[in-house]
């Protein structure tokens, strides 16, 4: 057990690391953490992986700061890492509950209701997909050295993470009102939701194609070399 919780610390401290420093680089539109994100909770797991991606959402904006309120918008990171890491453990019908208490957050809105459905056409996707996870990660968890399986494992699991990480700051900015101390007016947050149609998905290919090119060998060697358990939380 001494062991175990030192490696246990070592892995999180590693990863939170890792997680601060492209939360520090700047991406497409946000930062390169979306290639960490889901690797953080299917290697990690739910409990180490949501602990990981928030040490290192923290401590990344500490080394690039945010304007203003946009600091808050990484606490979204843990909660995608989270959901990845609750895929990857075949408890979908949790990450279900987190998506679905999300949007009904968000539709319960007036805003939410006023600004276009259809822009979050991606995390609908990803919702329809969460009860494939038993069908999809239950063989490769039972196969862990089975590359085929496992890419489809992880490229499932990596989009449903990145789209909670989208979710969960949709519900930051409308539900809890972050948008009118932001200052934003109905017409900005239209645009917003236009652009973010378009360049949302794009972020999330980038992530699952990173993940499953990255992920799987790394986990495929973990696997080999019986150094490490995984999920490990």
């Amino acid at each position: 057990m001494e062991v175990r919780s030192s490696l246990l610390a070592a892995l999180v401290a590693l990863f939170g690391a890792l997680h601060a420093v492209l939360v520090a680089i700047p991406g497409i539109w946000r930062s390169w953490m979306i290639v960490i994100l889901p690797i953080e909770g299917m290697l990690l797991g739910p409990k180490a992986g949501f602990l990981a991606a928030l040490m290192g959402c923290l401590i990344g904006r500490l080394i690039r700061p945010r304007p203003g309120f946009y600091v808050i918008f990484g606490l979204a990171e843990p909660v995608g890492a989270l959901a990845a890491g609750l895929a990857f453990k075949k408890k979908w019908m949790a990450v279900f509950a987190l998506f679905t208490a999300l949007l009904v957050a968000y539709f319960a809105h007036p805003l939410g209701r006023e600004l276009p459905a259809w822009c979050l056409w991606d995390i609908y996707i990803a919702l329809a997909l969460i009860p494939a996870i038993p069908y999809v990660v239950g063989p490769a968890l039972e196969e862990k050295a089975n590359p085929k399986r496992l890419a489809s494992a992880v490229a499932l699991t990596a989009f449903i993470g990145v789209e909670a990480d989208v979710l969960t700051r949709i519900f930051i900015l409308i539900p809890t009102g972050l948008y009118a101390l932001m200052g934003l007016t109905t017409g900005a947050l239209y645009l917003a939701w236009l652009a973010g149609a378009v360049k949302t998905p794009i972020e999330s290919i980038i992530s699952v194609l990173v993940a499953t090119i990255v992920g799987v060998p790394l986990l495929i060697a973990l696997e080999k070399s019986k150094l490490l358990e995984w999920p490990v939380t």
